[in-house]
């Protein structure tokens, strides 16, 4: 049978207080009373667990096993050391005593079996007493012992955190120190309001004194805003009189007549003399106005026309004719032209005269003109040249890219190989002439026929002005074999392309 003893303790410093929590080698060593410095049993037990609280458990005998005659005598006595590497503290805790009955089992077995021979009896005893020891020890082992270890350490964590170094014990202990110790802060507060209140007649004064001082400046600065408004009263009732008897003098003089102001003279419905409109324009609610001649030197229509009608019989230009000058709109219902008859409508002419352009919007805001008919014209005129179409695009592509139309049809890309039998133009920033509707939200220009600019390299050979193009992988264009088809040929090379030029003229739609 294992010759081990369970202890249970707990390691003190030399202040007397609970040793920090972690991980100690320790000296436990049986004496033959509580001052004897030399031990009857000694054992170094490394790498031991101390929890909040000092406490720890460990078995004895482990490594220097317990011999039974150690306990004849009792009261034996143990002290616990610390090793330090190979110093040894003193001991900083009291000595724990050791009382108990030693059970000389095996020498009761044997003393039995001499009195009654090897029989069944004695085997069966054996026996129990074989099983008797497989059950201690595994009740000495540690670890079926972690259970209680571990209700141990949670006691002990609880304990220190009451009555450990840095526990609420010892918080509240030194928070009353610093309250009512003889520097606390109840000391401190006495002292201070000692001083305060010895202070508090010298400062009551000082502060009467300093109200009345600053009431007798405050009825001062009143007093100054009081003559400063007397005299500005003063004035306004100078400045009032004044006005009365300017306003008695235009009151007796006489109206004024129509010729001294220069105003129309209305006679019934009609008026005689010249009709000057400055500001605010001409508002006729019903019934139209008639004009047998009208000269118009700058018309500028800022408001809105609200006349339902106007006619003239001849309206003559001889400065500018300026609409929305101030963001709102010249609305014309009808505009008629007469040729030489009142009976028959005529053709409307701009500029037919003068033979200067007709503007439609402006670069910056981009206006366009919408015609809901044919166009004729006899040229045609624009800084940019080709003729493009507006089309879906599949994915991005950018200006100066070979277009194609994707397999299923409706919407282009940028070409991917060699010669591309779906190749319909460039996709430019803009054309000379653009049909199909806006570019806006994934749309784009193609230059189906006219010059444009192409991006091109010189994997297919050297490029010359007049050679034939085809397109090419990432949507760049190159020159064409001598046998190729015309549906896949792009266009015709407007100028040679030179090493390191990655552009190139092309005249989109030649064969």
């Amino acid at each position: 049978m294992a010759q081990v003893l369970e202890f249970s303790g707990r390691l003190v410093r030399a202040d007397k207080r609970p040793a920090n929590p972690g991980r100690y080698d320790l000296l436990v060593g049986v004496h033959a009373s509580e001052v004897d410095q030399d031990p009857l049993w000694e054992e170094a037990v490394r790498d031991v667990e101390i929890v909040p609280g000092g406490f720890f458990w460990l078995l004895l005998g482990r490594t220097v096993p317990l011999q039974g005659a150690l306990f004849e005598e009792v009261p034996r006595w143990v002290s616990v050391r610390v090793l330090r590497g190979r110093d040894v503290e003193p001991e900083d805790g009291p000595r724990v005593p050791l009382a108990g009955t030693l059970f000389r089992l095996e020498e009761r077995v044997e003393a039995l079996e001499a009195a009654q021979g090897a029989g069944s009896a004695a085997r069966g005893i054996r026996a129990d007493l074989e099983q008797l020891e497989q059950r201690l020890e595994s009740l000495e082992t540690e670890v079926e012992s972690s259970d209680l270890d571990q209700q141990v350490g949670e006691l002990s964590r609880r304990l220190d955190a009451l009555d450990g170094e840095e526990g609420r014990v010892v918080h509240i202990e030194d928070e009353l120190e610093d309250l009512v110790g003889p520097e606390g802060d109840v000391v401190d507060l006495n002292e201070r309001m000692d001083r305060i209140e010895g202070q508090a007649p010298d400062l009551i004064a000082s502060l009467r004194a300093r109200e009345a001082e600053m009431a007798r400046e405050r009825v001062g600065v009143l007093r100054k805003e009081v003559d400063q408004l007397s005299g500005a009263v003063g004035g306004l009732r100078e400045l009032l009189a004044e006005l009365r008897l300017r306003v008695e003098q235009v009151a007796s003089r006489p109206m004024p007549s129509t010729e001294e102001l220069g105003a129309v003279s209305r006679q019934g419905d009609t008026m005689t003399g010249g009709l000057v409109i400055n500001r605010g324009g001409l508002e006729v609610l019903s019934g139209g106005v008639t004009c047998r001649g009208a000269t118009v030197n700058s018309l500028e229509a800022s408001n809105l026309v609200k006349a339902p009608k106007v006619i003239a019989d001849a309206i003559e230009l001889r400065g500018d004719f300026t609409v929305d000058n101030s963001h709102r709109a010249l609305q014309v219902r009808l505009v008629e032209g007469r040729q030489g008859s009142s009976r028959k409508d005529g053709a409307l002419f701009l500029n037919g005269r003068s033979g200067h352009e007709v503007v439609v919007g402006t670069a910056e805001e981009a206006r366009g003109l919408q015609v809901h008919g044919p166009l004729t014209g006899r040229s045609y005129q624009a800084e940019d040249v080709g003729v493009a179409q507006a089309f879906d695009v599949y994915g991005s592509i950018e200006p100066g890219q070979v277009a194609c139309v994707r397999p299923d049809g409706g919407k282009v890309e940028f070409s991917k190989a060699v010669a591309e039998v779906t190749v319909v133009g460039v996709c430019v920033e803009r054309a000379g002439l653009a049909v199909g509707g806006s570019t806006v939200g994934g749309r784009a220009l193609v230059v189906l026929n006219g010059v444009a600019t192409v991006r091109a390299d010189l994997s297919g050979g050297p490029i010359q002005a007049g050679d034939l193009l085809v397109s090419g992988p990432q949507g760049v264009a190159r020159k064409a074999e001598a046998n190729a088809p015309a549906g896949v040929v792009l266009g015709k090379a407007l100028a040679p392309l030179a090493e390191g030029q990655e552009t190139v003229t092309v005249l989109v739609g030649a064969r």
